[in-house]
């Protein structure tokens, strides 16, 4: 751990142990229930993203919403982010065969991209459950290494590293991403991919909603150097405690030569894609992200 903890740090991580602690006593049904409360409370204080999350959804559907179902997606929004906690936090009590019980989805796409013994990319977005989604898929048999930006909180970071490793599943941070999932693809695993969030001058304009958003190239660039299978998909949570998974097929294109007219093809499907899953279920994104940046 390089970076300093300050006296924040540790009150942040006490704060977080406590919740994790009620997560973790509690029944399941009532913990769910308890992080989704928790997670209203914090919508109704957090008046920042409160703001963003409303605007952002603004954007993406104009007039067609007024500001009662607008209100009611942030406060689903809030509830999803409050119940993904939860079920993360309680990984370390979570069986693996009770996981799959509770997971509807087909892995048929899995299966055959892992038949090709190349590794393969899966991207996904902050939809529904991200976390439980890696597990799943840990659960099913396959070897996953999902990347992560390190929290601020070095203390907090290593509680949920710490979860994770609990399910089985691996950790790549940002900072060394390259070289790990070079490292992932060689030992043909799955590398996961959160790609659905402002990157800047770094990355690629694609339209969401209709709109240029800033995507990470990352994905669709290690799909053309690599020429492994790239694959999408979200796991939704419910409030009854059961998931389910939508996976969609490797991303087929047709290679010109030139990197960036490819890189962009595939981001631009994999950005499509999240909107579709968005537009089905708004509530299970996360919204409170400044996701476009004029």
């Amino acid at each position: 751990m390089s970076e300093r903890v300050t006296l924040k740090h540790r009150l942040e991580y006490a704060a977080v142990r406590v919740f994790a602690f009620v997560a973790r006593v509690l029944p399941r049904r009532a913990a769910l229930a308890f992080g989704r409360g928790v997670g209203t409370l914090v919508g109704k204080l957090w008046k920042r993203r409160r703001a963003i999350a409303h605007e952002n959804i603004a954007r993406a559907y104009g007039d067609t919403l007024n500001d009662t179902e607008i209100n009611a997606i942030v406060r689903q929004t809030f509830q999803t982010m409050g119940q993904t906690a939860v079920e993360t936090l309680r990984f370390g009590r979570t069986r693996q065969n009770e996981l799959l019980e509770r997971v509807d989805g087909d892995p048929t796409v899995l299966r055959e991209a892992m038949e090709r013994q190349k590794g393969a990319v899966l991207v996904s977005g902050h939809f529904g459950n991200w976390e439980v989604f890696g597990a799943w898929i840990r659960a099913l048999g396959y070897e996953i290494d999902v990347v992560v930006k390190p929290m601020r909180n070095p203390l907090v970071d290593a509680f949920y590293n710490r979860c994770r490793a609990a399910m089985g599943v691996g950790v790549i941070h940002t900072q060394v991403a390259t070289k790990g999932i070079v490292r992932s693809l060689a030992r043909k695993r799955f590398v996961a991919i959160l790609a659905d969030q402002y990157t800047g001058a770094e990355g690629i304009d694609v339209e969401f909603f209709g709109r240029p958003a800033s995507t990470p190239r990352g994905p669709a660039a290690l799909a053309v150097r690599f020429g492994c299978p790239i694959l999408s998909g979200v796991l939704e949570q419910y409030q009854n405690g059961r998931f389910s998974t939508f996976i969609d097929g490797p991303i087929v294109y047709d290679a010109t030569g030139d990197t960036e007219r490819d890189v962009r093809t595939i981001t631009q499907e994999l950005t499509t894609r999240l909107e579709q899953h968005v537009r089905r279920s708004p509530g299970q994104w996360l919204w409170t992200h400044r996701r476009w940046r004029d």
